[in-house]
């Protein structure tokens, strides 16, 4: 092959897929930077602020509109099955996991919607992935990102689904966590 055919796929490779030449600095974009938001136990008594209502909420406005479980005091009603869930905040009071319990058994398309039901609905699906002992999906979402702004720059949130004995069963999910445990694009849990 000649040395100008080999300059020219060269500069084919340059123009069409943006290619640098070897030796030059590779160029990326800025790493989003989160800080670690803590993981407390939510106050109550708090007021409602204006923004998100579910997951990533003030919890002001996360309790304004659940109340307190009967039987797990310190937890809440789910609303839309039988259940409880239980929150922990972030420093600053915005809600940042919520585990939440069906009192029965859930089939894993059930167990989806309880958790994209809580979280904002401009989120997209990062992966899904499959484990012996759990699935874990992420999504990202803008709305989530600019409520809980340094907490979580890149609006992402993991849903967790587990089963009993510790392999996942599809058609039996009795957890279903949701936080900001993995960073954009990671899945580093051990289940």
């Amino acid at each position: 092959m000649g040395h100008a055919v080999r300059l020219l796929i060269v500069a084919m490779c340059f123009a069409m897929f943006g290619c640098t030449p070897p030796g030059t600095p590779a160029t990326t974009p800025a790493a989003v930077t989160t800080r670690d938001p803590g993981d407390v136990a939510c106050p109550d008594g708090k007021p409602a602020r204006a923004g998100l209502a579910n997951f990533g909420a003030y919890i002001g406005t996360w309790q304004e509109s659940r109340p307190h479980d009967r039987t797990v005091s310190e937890d809440y009603v789910i609303g839309m099955i039988p259940g409880h869930v239980g929150v922990r905040c972030s420093d600053d009071g915005f809600v940042i996991h919520e585990e939440i319990n069906p009192m029965f058994e859930s089939p894993a398309g059930q167990a989806l919607r309880v958790a994209l039901t809580d979280i904002p609905q401009d989120s997209e699906k990062v992966y899904d992935h499959l484990h012996a002992g759990c699935r874990v999906f992420q999504y990202t979402s803008q709305t989530l990102a600019r409520q809980l702004r340094a907490d979580d720059n890149d609006g992402r949130v993991d849903i967790v689904f587990e089963s009993e004995a510790g392999a996942y069963n599809s058609g039996a999910v009795r957890v279903i966590l949701l936080d900001l445990y993995d960073r954009l694009g990671a899945d580093t849990r051990d289940c």
